[in-house]
């Protein structure tokens, strides 16, 4: 059995599992990990969370109920912008939470699904969105947002020492793309990579002019 670190309270509780993933960071939060960190044994674990798989939801359901949700807006696309800074800040903040999202796709978070509610209702009662259209914009815009996030992380973990830009540089080296291609994506790359999300997620917004009221 693992010895209570200094510090540690005597009696284990759910938060100190979610918090304990949250220091571990998604990618290295398994529950024997876990269970060496808190000091305790993994059944212990168990005595508070069922799987892992309900361990990284819980954590999910932290992160989202701490990060700081309030923004200033007064248009529709003010408002998407936010949603879209706010759900880049919340997952390059916690590394693995992007691809976790997509290992929980069948079972969704309670906090992925009330964050879809409340920016719907908003779009919706704020602004005179229709439900479908807000809806469909605001999967798209987190799709397109966690995507991005996920591959970077990605592509950065096959060489962590080189930097995201120069690991992406590699890529294109190994791509044999056409010269004219290769020059435009190298451009990008000088911009860097959360220039080229904001481009995206612009052209989205661009589009969804079309949908607005």
């Amino acid at each position: 059995m693992g010895t209570r670190g200094p510090g540690r309270p005597a009696q284990l509780n759910r938060a100190d599992i979610e918090r304990a993933v949250l220091t571990l960071g998604f990618n290295d939060a398994t529950t024997t990990a876990i269970a060496r960190h808190l000091g305790v044994d993994q059944s212990s674990l168990y005595r508070h969370i069922s799987s892992r798989r309900e361990l990284l939801r819980s954590a999910v359901d932290r992160v989202i109920a701490e990060h700081p949700r309030e923004f200033a807006h007064t248009t529709w696309r003010e408002y998407l912008t936010g949603v879209a800074e706010m759900t880049w800040s919340l997952l390059v903040s916690h590394p693995g939470m992007a691809a976790t999202l997509y290992t929980l796709e069948d079972t969704p978070p309670r906090s992925i699904t009330e964050l879809t509610e409340e920016s719907t209702q908003v779009l919706h009662r704020t602004y005179s969105w229709a439900i479908p259209d807000a809806l469909v914009v605001l999967d798209t815009l987190t799709d397109l947002t966690a995507d991005t996030v996920n591959r970077t992380e990605r592509l950065l973990s096959t060489a962590p020492e080189a930097g995201t830009e120069r690991a992406t540089r590699d890529l294109l080296d190994r791509s044999r793309l056409s010269p004219e291609l290769t020059d435009a994506l190298a451009q990008i790359l000088d911009a860097g990579l959360e220039q080229w999300w904001r481009r995206k997620v612009n052209l989205l917004l661009d589009g969804a002019e079309r949908l607005a009221p």
